[in-house]
């Protein structure tokens, strides 16, 4: 049971949502080009994430998102 947990917590993908505090409405390519749209950006890369959550007028929150796949285990 264990290897189906790791299994799945492999496939899960570790996310990051990027708020523009200072501009909620921002639309377009900000530092290390990142794409945000109506102030919000979702990124992969933790260094990056990092990078904004040090920087004044940012917001950084952490998520995992489920892949098509472990839902359909879950169902199991």
């Amino acid at each position: 049971m264990a290897t189906n947990t790791k299994k799945a917590a492999a496939k899960a993908k570790k996310q990051y949502r990027i708020t523009v505090d200072t501009n909620p409405g921002f639309c377009g390519v900000d530092a290390g080009g990142v794409q945000f749209a109506h102030g919000e950006a979702i990124i992969e890369d933790e260094r990056l994430a990092n990078w904004f959550g040090e920087h004044a007028g940012y917001s950084v929150s952490e998520f995992v998102e489920e892949t098509a796949e472990d839902e359909a285990e879950e169902g199991k």
